[in-house]
């Protein structure tokens, strides 16, 4: 799971002799938001004046304060990208007063997202003229939300075929480019070395740059009658390739003998429409398309493979050859809308394996017609059916509810009456029905929805089913941590302890708050049923949550009805920065314990919470 904060608290330990602590203060978050798309911002963004980083020193002489201009003190900053070596500030970092302060956004750019600033602090003691030294980092990151998905795709036939006598059908092929999150640079060729080459500019195209692009066999692109053809985008990473070739029937050979047979395969009804009602739906049918394959002039049996592209409501079958012949049965389910409502269209991919291996396109369509009254009478109102929210589709931290209300009229009169509804929610790859919703409007709660969340309804009315689809969307704020220490964050010649807590809030309010403000190691002496307390065992160490069930107290920590919401993992660094515990956790949960044995010097506890 991604961690939604981290929080951090260092606890100093001090000996009786002179000792030299650091840690670094900054007035803006550690982790900056960056949106990729297209007119993205950066939050926060560095180069505005509320937005620059401040980053400064925080320095204790034992149990004292030091000013940051204190005689004898001098701090030196360092930065490093990632995991690679400490430099010396660049451009738009500056130090006035040993503070630093950032005001570009340095995050871009950097490989690894991370940035680390570095600060070296000698103090030299006018008691005793030695010099303590100490460093302290503080590490910010940038995260980059989700790019909107790119594509683009390439659709037109792709075969050019040749008679006995040189004449060729068809006489043209327009190639027809679509793209998704991206714009249409050109169209490209595979010359005869393998090379990428822009489609020639001639009177049967007037640019390359649009999304319909026409081929004739007498252009100068094929290479062994295949052409590779391309178009690419703004992206280059996106692309589609497509290939167009020639096919001709045999030709006689020399000296009289014959030549070796062409074969070839096409379709009987290579276009198919069905009728669709006012809603979309197809009464239950069939078609019939037949694969044909001749070898010369000879009629041969096709090898089929399995036809795809079918939406939902159609399906196609291979049947046994007929005259050489391979009838495709395609069948349409009754009342389907074969992907939508409106007016559909698509296309079925044929593979076929011999006598020449290649792919058939079929393509099919589905036109909606009106509904007629009886011979003479005028036509059947139009029935309209929507789904709308009133108080608006978005909700915010998951909170509060959302309604959804339908609107339906025949004709130019609302339809109160004589409907019936059933709402689903799309989830896990389908549509399921909510349980219970029957009525013409919904009520969704915010918690309900995460991230996005499509509902449907469908009305059926007069024995037909109408439907629409709304989407809600769910705005989060983002997550901040803060680290309390019940015990403080200084500890003396190894002796002190401590609780530490992380707390989590989101949009200026806490949420997964503590089940009590008890943490000790004694249980409370009359608590009520369904009282809670974190238990201390300082010999583990360990926190454990506790409920009072009535009769004893009960380790909740791990129960599902009572732990936290969110799961909490420590970790820990010593005085440089560097992981301690092998960087693996040091311990689990929102409440831990720590004393001196925790602590060497200066040891920084960052919670991640997810």
């Amino acid at each position: 799971m991604a961690i939604i904060a981290t929080g951090a608290q260092t606890i100093v330990d001090l000996s009786d002799g002179k000792s030299l602590s650091v840690y670094l203060s900054c007035n803006q978050p550690k982790t900056q938001v960056l949106d990729p798309n297209p007119g993205g911002v950066i939050v926060p963004d560095w180069t505005q004046a509320g937005g620059k980083p401040v980053i400064t020193p925080v320095i204790y002489l034992n149990q004292t304060a030091l000013a940051l201009n204190a005689a004898g003190l001098t701090i030196t900053w360092k930065r490093k990208e990632g995991s690679g070596s400490e430099v010396v500030l660049i451009a738009d970092e500056t130090v006035t007063a040993n503070i630093l302060t950032v005001s570009a956004n340095k995050l871009t750019g950097v490989a690894s997202s991370l940035l680390t600033y570095l600060a070296y602090v000698a103090y030299v003691d006018p008691e005793t003229t030695l010099t303590a030294n100490a460093v302290a980092d503080i590490t910010f990151a940038q995260v980059k939300t989700g790019v909107n998905a790119k594509l683009a795709w390439i659709t037109g036939e792709q075969v050019f075929k040749y008679d006995t006598v040189g004449g060729v059908l068809p006489a043209q092929i327009t190639l027809t480019a679509l793209v998704n999150n991206v714009s249409i640079v050109k169209w490209q060729y595979k010359n005869a070395s393998s090379v990428w080459t822009d489609y020639p500019t001639t009177g049967d195209n007037a640019n390359i740059t649009s999304p319909a692009l026409n081929v004739k066999p007498t252009h100068a692109v094929f290479v062994n009658s295949a052409a590779t053809l391309r178009i690419t985008t703004s992206d280059a990473n996106i692309s589609d390739t497509i290939s167009i070739y020639k096919v001709a029937d045999g030709t006689a050979g020399t000296a009289g003998s014959a030549g070796s047979n062409a074969s070839v395969a096409f379709l009987s009804n290579e276009n198919i429409t069905f009728a669709g009602n006012v809603s979309g739906q197809v009464t239950g049918t069939t078609r019939t398309c037949n694969v044909v394959a001749y070898t010369g002039i000879t009629k041969v049996t096709p090898a089929v493979g399995t036809v795809t592209g079918m939406p939902t409501g159609m399906t196609v079958a291979a049947g046994a050859a007929v005259s050489n012949e391979i009838p495709l049965t395609i069948t349409i389910a009754a009342n389907a809308t074969l992907g939508g409502a409106g007016q559909m269209s698509g296309v079925l991919t044929v593979p076929v394996t011999s006598p020449v291996t290649t792919s058939l396109l079929i393509a099919w369509s589905k036109v909606n017609t009106g509904a007629t009254g009886n011979t003479g009478a005028a036509g059947a109102n139009a029935i309209v059916f929507s789904i709308y929210a009133p108080d608006g589709s978005v909700f915010v931290n998951q909170a509060g509810s959302l309604l959804l209300q339908t609107a339906a009229y025949n004709g130019a009169t609302a339809i109160v009456a004589g409907a019936t509804y059933v709402w689903k929610k799309y989830s896990a790859g389908s549509w399921n029905v909510i349980a219970g919703a029957t009525a013409s409007s919904l009520t969704v709660l915010g918690t309900d929805v995460v991230g996005i969340g499509s509902y449907q309804c469908i009305m059926t009315y007069s024995a037909v089913a109408y439907t629409d689809t709304i989407t809600l969307v769910d705005k989060t704020d983002n997550y901040q941590a803060a680290v309390d220490s019940t015990g403080g964050d200084v500890f003396k010649n190894t002796v002190g302890s401590s609780n530490l807590v992380c707390r989590l809030f989101q949009n200026g309010s806490e949420v997964d708050t503590m089940k009590s403000t008890v943490i000790s190691i004694t249980a409370p002496a009359t608590p009520a049923t369904g009282d809670f307390y974190y238990k201390v065992t300082t010999s583990t160490p360990a926190i454990a949550l506790m409920r009072w069930n009535g009769t004893a107290w009960v380790d909740v920590t791990i129960d599902a009805t009572y732990k936290h919401i969110k799961t909490y993992t420590w970790y820990r660094r010593d005085k440089d920065g560097n992981p301690l515990d092998g960087g693996s956790a040091f311990s689990t949960g929102k409440v831990i314990y720590v004393d001196g044995e925790d602590v060497d010097i200066k040891t920084t506890f960052i919670c991640e919470v997810v």
